[in-house]
């Protein structure tokens, strides 16, 4: 079994830093290797002991340098153990300073959901940048992250987020992502019935079998003009 990660897993930066974190602990627990990322193990005494030592110290100074992409590497090469690696890693991407806590602060308070975005695809956004800031050892709250999403939605979504708020209680994020889905559900199938009437008035036009000027509306709009013509105080 290969001790690194797949190519397109490996550690970029701080975008994909807790998914990495994640997967390269996992890595060091089935090596029984994680005691060196927790705390710097010393070498011990008798000359056995100390090549199992060095053997499991290089393996996973190993998995580390394997499962980051090559621009990182500068960051960890001239250090020591696997500890010395990890910690300046967490450091950089973890993200537990304040400069990138108010930047996914302010991505998240003006997010906005995008022309031809789907529903799917908005909601996916906003759970992100929440597990991002979650990420720094900061916390959203539920009530906040309901009303920033809805705050991003357009306009045309206005009737909907009125109804929203109108309930007793405030919804929960899970709950407003799915009402939002079956509401674009809702809107898309709309759409697509008013098209097929459209398209069912043009082809009965183009087969000569009604004209549009037979349409109820067509006949009120001309029997207002005829009306106009005949009437003498007009």
């Amino acid at each position: 079994m290969s001790l690194s990660t797949k190519l397109d897993e490996k550690l970029e930066g701080a975008d994909n830093f807790r998914a990495w974190k994640y997967r390269v602990m996992l890595i060091l627990e089935e090596h029984d290797l994680e005691g060196f990322i927790e705390n710097e193990v010393p070498e011990p005494e008798e000359d056995e002991a100390k090549a199992r030592h060095k053997k499991s110290l290089i393996k996973a100074k190993r998995i580390i340098a394997d499962s980051i992409k090559d621009h990182l590497i500068p960051h960890v090469s001239s250090l020591k153990t696997p500890k010395e690696m990890f910690d300046p890693l967490s450091r950089l991407y973890e993200g537990k300073n304040i400069n990138r806590k108010m930047t996914l602060r302010a991505q998240l308070k003006g997010v906005k959901m995008q022309d031809s975005e789907s529903i799917q695809s908005y909601f996916t956004r906003v759970s992100q940048l929440r597990e991002q800031i979650e990420a720094t050892g900061d916390s959203v709250e539920e009530a906040e992250l309901v009303m920033t999403t809805m705050n991003g939605l357009p306009r045309p979504w206005d009737p909907f987020i009125k109804g929203i708020c109108s309930r007793r209680k405030l919804t929960k994020f899970s709950r407003l992502w799915e009402d939002c889905t079956q509401e674009e559900a809702r809107l898309e199938a709309r759409e697509e019935k008013l098209g097929q009437e459209d398209q069912a008035l043009i082809i009965q036009e183009r087969k000569g079998k009604g004209k549009v000027e037979d349409h109820p509306k067509r006949k009120f709009q001309k029997h207002q003009k005829k009306g106009k013509k005949t009437n003498p105080n007009i």
